[in-house]
This record gives C-alpha cells, sequence and structure tokens, in this order.
C-alpha cells in the first residue's frame, strides 16, 4: 500500500500546502509564465523530503517536506555530544534525533555525494511557525536567514567556514545532529535550501484563495475543487501539470483573463506550441482553434499570440510565414507579443512590400510588442519533422483562408441586398448563390481566390498575395467580387463559373488599392495605379497577361489607361510588334459608375463591349497619331 495516501490523508496541513503550491502554479501557468511544471508526491531518491515535489521550477525540482509543527523540535545542546541523557537505562547516552534532526540527516546523505554527479535538486522546509526551536538558542529564523544570507552571489566556502553567529550555530548542529561530514556539504545544502513560513491552516486557505482570485470567481470552490483533484489523483508513480488541474477548474474562470498561444521555434526542425487558447485538455492548441481565437475572439474575452522566437529577415520555415500571416490579421484588441518584436515588424515589411493593400498606413497600426521568455510548460505539442512542420503551417493556412472567404461572403451578402431592387441585382444574386456553392465546395479555390488577387506579378512572388489575405482585407475582395458579378452578368459566355470566368475568358484581378510599386522599384506606399507614373503603369501592366484586367480600386478611365502606356511604346511593354499586356482593362471609372446607376442589365452589357474594345480602339488611334500626326486622320 502507498506508504503515504493521498498527500497523506490524515494531515490536513499537508493538504493545504499542496493545494497552495498547486494554486501558484495554475495561476502562473495561465499567466504564460511558470512555477513548475509538474507536481507529484513521493518521487525522488531523498527520503522524507517528497510530501510535495515540484518538477521543473526554475530549472530545477524542488523537494518539500511539510512539517505542521507548533512547538519547539528540541531544546537540546547544539552540540550533541554535550547533550547527553541524564537517567533511566540510557543515562549519559545522546538523546535521539528529533524530526527535523531526522529530515536534516537525510539531506547530509544526499550532499555527501561529489556535486558533479548530484542531480539538480531544491529543498523547501515548508512550516506554520518560524519562531520555534531546532535546538536551545537555535531557531528556524536563524535557519531562514542563514540560507538567505549563503544564496547570495559572492557567497563562498572559505567564507562560510569561517563565519560565526548564526552561522556557526547551524553549522554545529547539523554536524553534530545531522551527520553532516564536511563544510562544502552544509554550504551546499544551505544554499539549496529554503524555509518557508506558510501559517496555519485559515492563513493557508486564505493565501490560496488570494493567489487564486485573479483568475477565478468564487476562489474559495476553485480551492476545493483544487485540494479535491490533488487527492483523488495522488500517486508515487504519476505527476499533475498545472494544465490538468486549469481544464478541471475551467468552469471559474473569469471571462476577461487572458487566454494565450505560443509557437516557439528553436530551428526548422524543433518547434514547440504551448496555451491556455483552447481551453486544457489533451488537444493542444490545434491549428484550428487557435485561428478560430485568434481572428473570431468571443466578446468577453482577451487573446494573444506570443512568437517566442527572433525573426531577422530569414524566413527558414514555411511556419514562420503562417504564423505572421495570423499575427497581421489577428482580430481588433487581441495582442501580438514576439521575441525581438523590431525584427519581426521589418521581416513582416520586407514580406508584404509595407502595405497589406488596403490603405497607406496598414503596418503602422500594428501595436507588437516584445515577449517576455517564459520557459515552455510541460504540456505542449512538438514538432519535430518537416511533414509535421508542413502540415501545421497548412492546416493554419487552410482555416484562415476559410475565416477569410467566410467574411467575404457576408460583406458580398450584404453590399447585393443594401442595392436597389432591380434587375441587375436579381441577376447578381443568382449568379452570386452559384459562386457561393462553386468555391464553399473547394477549400483550394477559397486560398487561391484571395490570394491572387491581392498582389500584382510585377511585385514578385505570389507570396505575398497569401500573407495580405485574412481578415484585414476582406472589403478589398469583397468590392473586387461585387464588379467581377456585375461584368459576369454582362457577360454572353454560357459558362459564367468562377473558375470559368478566370480560365476560359481570361479576367484577372488585381485587387489592391495601395502598393510600393514594381519589384524593381519599392518608393513609399501610395494609390494603386492612379498615383503611379506611366513607366510604372506600363511595368506593371506588361507582366499581367490575361485579356482582361480587373482593378476594383483604380479610378483612372481607360482612355487615360491606354493613352498613357501606348504612350511609352516599347518602354512600357506594349510595342505595336509585341502587344504584352491586357487587351481590356476595367475600372472604377466615371463609364463603370454611369453604367451601375442606369441599373439596366443592357447598360453593364454597352458599357463591357465597350470596355472589351477599348484596347484595339486606343491602338487604332495611337497609330493614326504616329503615322499622320493626327488622332483624327482618315
Amino acid at each position: 500500500m502507498q506508504k503515504k495516501l493521498s498527500l497523506k490523508q490524515a494531515d490536513e496541513y499537508d493538504y493545504r500546502v499542496a493545494t497552495l503550491y498547486a494554486a501558484k502554479a495554475v495561476v502562473a501557468y495561465m499567466n504564460s509564465a511558470e512555477q513548475c511544471q509538474r507536481i507529484g508526491n513521493e518521487q525522488g531518491d531523498v527520503d522524507e523530503w517528497d510530501d510535495v515535489v515540484l518538477h521543473g521550477a526554475n530549472g530545477a525540482t524542488i523537494h518539500c517536506q511539510v512539517k505542521r509543527q507548533m512547538t519547539d523540535f528540541s531544546d537540546h545542546e547544539l552540540n550533541r555530544s554535550l547533550s547527553l541523557k541524564s537517567k533511566g537505562d540510557n543515562k549519559d547516552k545522546e538523546h535521539d534525533l528529533s524530526a527535523l534532526d531526522s529530515a536534516f540527516e537525510k539531506l547530509a546523505n544526499h550532499f555527501a555525494t561529489p556535486a558533479a554527479t548530484r542531480s539538480v535538486k531544491q529543498f523547501r522546509l515548508a512550516i506554520p511557525n518560524a519562531n520555534i526551536l531546532i535546538k536551545k538558542g537555535l531557531t528556524l529564523v536563524h535557519l531562514r536567514t542563514v540560507c538567505a544570507e549563503w544564496r547570495k552571489a559572492g557567497a563562498t566556502v572559505e567564507a562560510f567556514t569561517k563565519a560565526d553567529g548564526p552561522t556557526f550555530k547551524v553549522r554545529t548542529w547539523l554536524s553534530s545532529w545531522c551527520g553532516f561530514a564536511s563544510e562544502e556539504a552544509m554550504f551546499d545544502c544551505l544554499q539549496a535550501l529554503e524555509v518557508c513560513e506558510h501559517g496555519d491552516e485559515s492563513r493557508l486557505d486564505e493565501d490560496c484563495s488570494v493567489s487564486l482570485s485573479g483568475w477565478y470567481s468564487s476562489p474559495d470552490e476553485v480551492r476545493s475543487a483544487v485540494r479535491n483533484y490533488l487527492v483523488k489523483n495522488a500517486s508515487s508513480e504519476q505527476s499533475i501539470t498545472p494544465r490538468m488541474i486549469a481544464c478541471e477548474i475551467d468552469r471559474y474562470t473569469l471571462p476577461h483573463k487572458l487566454a494565450w498561444a505560443r509557437y516557439r521555434m528553436a530551428n526548422s526542425l524543433d518547434w514547440e506550441v504551448s496555451g491556455t487558447l483552447s481551453g486544457h485538455g489533451t488537444d493542444i492548441e490545434t491549428p484550428e482553434t487557435v485561428v478560430d481565437r485568434l481572428w473570431e475572439p468571443a466578446e468577453d474575452r482577451n487573446y494573444e499570440l506570443q512568437l517566442g522566437h527572433g525573426c531577422n529577415g530569414v524566413l527558414s520555415s514555411p511556419l514562420q510565414l503562417s504564423l505572421m500571416r495570423l499575427a497581421l490579421h489577428v482580430a481588433q484588441g487581441v495582442a501580438v507579443s514576439a521575441s525581438g518584436s523590431a525584427g519581426w515588424l521589418a521581416t513582416v515589411a520586407q514580406t508584404v512590400r509595407k502595405t497589406l493593400g488596403h490603405s497607406d498606413d496598414d503596418l503602422a497600426a500594428l501595436r507588437w510588442r516584445n515577449w517576455v521568455a517564459a520557459p515552455t510548460p510541460a504540456d505542449h505539442r512538438r514538432l519535430r519533422t518537416t511533414t509535421h512542420v508542413e502540415q501545421e503551417a497548412s492546416q493554419l493556412d487552410a482555416r484562415m483562408s476559410a475565416l477569410t472567404w467566410k467574411h467575404v461572403k457576408n460583406l458580398v451578402s450584404e453590399r447585393i441586398v443594401q442595392e436597389r431592387p432591380n434587375e441587375v441585382r436579381d441577376a447578381v444574386e443568382a449568379m452570386w448563390g452559384e459562386w457561393q456553392d462553386e468555391i464553399d465546395a473547394d477549400p483550394l479555390l477559397q486560398q487561391e481566390l484571395a490570394a491572387e488577387m491581392l498582389y500584382a506579378k510585377s511585385e514578385g512572388s505570389p507570396r505575398i498575395g497569401a500573407m495580405r489575405s485574412g481578415l484585414r482585407t476582406v472589403s478589398l475582395i469583397a468590392d473586387a467580387l461585387v464588379m467581377l458579378l456585375h461584368l459576369a452578368v454582362a457577360s454572353d459566355a454560357k459558362d459564367r463559373s468562377w473558375r470559368k470566368l478566370g480560365s476560359d475568358l481570361s479576367v484577372r484581378t488585381v485587387a489592391l488599392r495601395f502598393w510600393a510599386g514594381p519589384n524593381q522599384q519599392v518608393g513609399h506606399v501610395r494609390r494603386f495605379f492612379d498615383d503611379n507614373d506611366n513607366f510604372e503603369r506600363a511595368e506593371f501592366l506588361g507582366k499581367e497577361t490575361a485579356t482582361v484586367l480587373v482593378l476594383p480600386q483604380a479610378r483612372s478611365s481607360a482612355s487615360a489607361v491606354y493613352g498613357k502606356t501606348l504612350a511609352d511604346g516599347s518602354d512600357g511593354g506594349d510595342s505595336i510588334a509585341e502587344p504584352r499586356t491586357p487587351t481590356s482593362i476595367v475600372t472604377q471609372s466615371q463609364e463603370y459608375q454611369d453604367a451601375l446607376r442606369q441599373e439596366t442589365i443592357a447598360s453593364l452589357k454597352d458599357f463591357l463591349a465597350k470596355a472589351l474594345q477599348g484596347r484595339d480602339a486606343q491602338r487604332t488611334q495611337h497609330i493614326k497619331t504616329l503615322t499622320t500626326g493626327s488622332p483624327h486622320a482618315d
């Protein structure tokens, strides 16, 4: 039978001390800090110092001896040889060891082994009252003071050996009564020991409830729940983690308290994932839950994403890109902290080319703070293979794309409903229903749709669009879809499904409102297209090879677009011998707005027909100008 059943059931004081330590460990875990990683009992190789064992506390294991001692341990002389029995059969023999002497005798055995071979252990003596005698003239207050003194920086064995006062008394007691054979062993023991005065049962209960009150409602009930959980799960073989206890008392968590998820990369093939976003069950911070909490937080909860590693501009893992996207689009009120946040922000700016495409100060709004380093909790997921890392990134991206699509759908539907009743709205509603069904059925299409719209090919890599895709660019995607719906209902194509629109009809949409220019000429953030010079427009158009190019945020008329780019000749990438720019360009021009205001499909068809002829008409006019000097020559 377990020699101490359920943390020594007969001793309520032991229960209360263990409950206090467990409560503090849970609160530290909830605060994204650490008190200890696991809590156990009767676990260790130092007998009597296992009433409570705190594993992984600041890199060490703390072995606790709990003594509900309300009276003196002993009033015998410090030197055992001077304190002999005075009567009876054992007259002139040494007095027996007290309970405390016996406990420290076990420490003497532990510290007798060479320091190089000892595991890192700390020891804690937990008592109600320190003002009681260890031996004549030596109290627990003295012992606590001596321990604190020799833990200070610069303390040496040599100085310890020569010290008098309380230190001399402690040395005498340890060598005479407890079996310490050397000053080095005593010095090491006192450096590893702390004396904690916890008061009586009522004070323990009060301290425990105070610790819990910052995180939990009904702290007295929570304290009882923690105690009962410890009793129920006491084991000499198993230990309990703070996360397990937090799961047991989760229903008491105050609604406004912070929940967090942390990703920490040691290297490209060694990631640790931990946190409290997903609750405290066995599924630790699944990608879907992390995205849901950070992008669609509950109104009464606070959340934080923690990036527990630095980023210096070199993105060595696909998971780093996914986390960057996740952080860029967190919902309003969700916090982001990162190790070396300045490095992360610089890398973000470099990766998305200074803007998400929505405004000229997208990145200025980021308020990422520096992450305060903390050890990874015992309960965490570890990603140790390329497959696992890529799978994590893929699942994050898939969920982010799904939520982006969800918000886009809602916004497009709202804008359609807000239009005045007419035949255009009816046709758009029908078309939108078909597109939704098509896109809903294909998660990959949901990812591609937004990413493709949110970058210009002259910017470089398509991953720029993927990074920009998220909650902060939903309105850009929705604007683009509304314009495409208007063009689709005006089209004479038999198959106007989403995929056919992009492939067979060769329609390409760039939904940016702002950008920093082509890849080779990164400048300040400005209005996309409208505020670009002729060379930048020509470079942009020269990389876009679709037949029809839709620019939902540009307001330049088609004639202005064609006139300026064609005027640049071969330098604009549109020489007569080798045309490369799109055949037609559709913008939020006055002509488009006029067609919408007429509220008829016929007006949209007429607009689209003219738009599709636009480049040819402008090219003819340009040729006439080059050959005759007049655009009106016959």
